[in-house]
């Protein structure tokens, strides 16, 4: 049954401002849910970083693996972590340096390591880029390692072993952070468009058979008033030749009674005029009536 058009631009509109709340509802849902996940996922790292600041951090030793093999006593487990430590004297001037980690992290030197450690000073301990990497650090006072202490936001919190003037700062590539993040939230909008698109779908249906009780009403209703001026139209139609058949006698009459000079006669025929008259009137009224209802029909209403 083809829906009329009336019906079919209210089912549209429907369907729009139906699909538009879901999508708003959709996002609304997906954010609350990516960006705890999100940041859930800094705090890990972030909580990795400080456990790789506590671990022991030997300056002879790590400028002597550096020389030889470059190997690490740091323990590091993990698919995507790229980390580097630099001892800082209280000059500014960076000592020894080891980096390490499954991602292809350059060995830095340690004017490049300088720049790394004065990037730290200067966010604190928010991310910052640095050699088209994402980043986090912090820093402790050599020999803290060995109290087991962590060292956020560059406050101590323990210390057991008299530290030195000596900074060891450690950093952590969260650049897989982000990846995380930009994968999180194409999942989402992957996910959102597919709900949104389902619940439009269903929108649709559900809208569709919920109006097909009023598209079945106008079709006998349109059946009615096709049927109602089909049986008007007929004596209408006889009522209205009978009409113009007296007012055509009538006529004659009158130039009969003209020619033969009757006057009584001509008050019937007046009077028969007016009669006539008032049927045509009636007639053209229905006409008009008729008229007006099959044009409903055709606009739909």
């Amino acid at each position: 049954m083809k829906m009329p058009r009336d019906l079919a631009v209210f089912r549209r509109r429907i369907v729009v401002v139906s699909a538009a709340l879901i999508a708003l509802c959709t996002a609304a849902c997906m954010a609350l849910l990516a960006t705890p996940l999100i940041d859930a996922d800094m705090t890990a790292r972030r909580h990795m970083l400080e456990e790789f600041s506590n671990q022991p951090f030997d300056i002879d030793r790590t400028a002597a693996d550096s020389e030889a093999d470059g190997t690490s006593g740091l323990v590091v487990t993990g698919p995507d972590i790229s980390w580097c430590r630099v001892a800082v004297d209280e000059s500014g001037e960076a000592g020894a340096v080891e980096c390490g980690g499954a991602a292809a992290v350059d060995r830095l030197s340690e004017s490049v390591a300088t720049q790394l450690v004065s990037l730290r000073d200067e966010v604190g301990s928010q991310p910052f880029s640095f050699d088209g990497r994402k980043w986090i650090g912090l820093w402790q006072p050599l020999g803290a390692q060995n109290g087991a202490v962590t060292v956020s936001n560059g406050s101590v919190a323990a210390v057991e072993t008299a530290p030195s003037g000596i900074r060891v700062y450690t950093f952590l590539d969260v650049t897989p952070h982000g990846d995380y993040a930009a994968s999180l939230i194409l999942r989402c909008i992957a996910s959102g468009a597919v709900i949104v698109l389902c619940a439009t779908a269903v929108a649709a249906f559900a809208t569709t058979r919920s109006l097909r009780p009023v598209m079945e009403a106008r079709k006998r209703e349109r059946g009615f008033v096709l049927s109602a001026s089909h049986e008007l139209i007929t004596p209408l139609m006889a009522i209205t030749s009978a009409c113009d058949v007296l007012e055509a006698e009538t006529a004659i009459s009158s130039d009969v009674s003209d020619d033969l000079s009757i006057g009584d006669s001509s008050v019937g025929v007046d009077s028969l005029s007016r009669w006539l008259g008032i049927i045509r009137e009636a007639s053209d009224e229905m006409a008009r009536s008729i008229s007006d209802m099959l044009r409903s029909l055709d606009g739909g209403v």
